[in-house]
């Protein structure tokens, strides 16, 4: 995947971080003395640097980089940008994530975590067939409402081969934990035929939001049950 990435904004030099790249404190000004005062006399600005804990760093850089693949798309996003929005320097972004990559990884792991932890909890109680449905209808929803997830793996045309890539990821974690999650809920299937069921499960929830029914009252919350209560929960037992 990392050879689809423009990485350039990634490998720019430091050089201008100064002290920061050798561990030094992100507020650091090269050439100022200890009051801040640059060689020449001049006063520059200190800047606003995040100064949390490094978890509580990581959580805003991921944050960050979500709101810009959010609006201009994973290709487009300029590391700058997500690190100050983060409030963080660069030295210390790239010290936590190495490349676009790895950033996108760990922006998209917390999405479908949050998106999986939807799933269980709509299907909490159900048995197997009734938990296909709420899961699939669930499913659909989180897909639709959620900005991020609509642009990774429906919407961004022009990052095809890396959405097809972050797609591939989506099924993967998705079709695991569901098949876990209605195993729970009583499924006695052999557990290659629960895998294949589905994934084939998932595989529909994307096309079907990716290409919608022409006829709007199809894709009403009530319609996708009742196509998931016919079509899909009799594959699982």
């Amino acid at each position: 995947m990392g050879s689809d990435f423009d990485t350039t904004t990634f490998t720019d030099t430091d050089a201008d971080l100064g002290p920061a790249d050798s561990g030094g404190s992100d507020d650091d000004l090269s050439g100022a003395d200890g009051n801040g005062t640059a060689a020449g006399g001049s006063r520059r600005r200190r800047k606003v640097r995040n100064t949390d804990s490094p978890a509580d760093q990581n959580a805003a850089i991921l944050a960050a980089a979500a709101a810009e693949f959010t609006e201009v798309g994973v290709r487009r996003a300029n590391v700058d940008e997500v690190a100050k929005r983060a409030g963080v320097s660069r030295s210390t972004l790239y010290r936590r994530f190495p490349n676009k990559e790895a950033l996108l990884l760990g922006v998209t792991s917390e999405l479908y975590e949050r998106g999986m932890e939807r799933l269980v909890e709509a299907v909490a109680g159900l048995g197997p067939r009734d938990a296909v449905v709420e899961a699939f209808a669930a499913g659909a929803e989180l897909v639709t409402e959620d900005p991020l997830m609509r642009r990774l793996v429906l919407t961004d045309y022009e990052m095809k081969s890396i959405t097809k890539s972050v797609t591939s990821l989506f099924i993967d974690v998705v079709t695991g934990r569901v098949a876990s999650t209605l195993r729970n809920a009583g499924a006695q299937m052999p557990d290659a035929e629960l895998i294949e069921a589905v994934e084939l499960h998932v595989r529909l929830v994307i096309s079907f939001l990716e290409t919608p029914a022409s006829d709007e009252a199809r894709q009403a919350p009530d319609a996708v049950r009742a196509l998931a209560q016919k079509y899909l929960a009799p594959m699982i037992w």
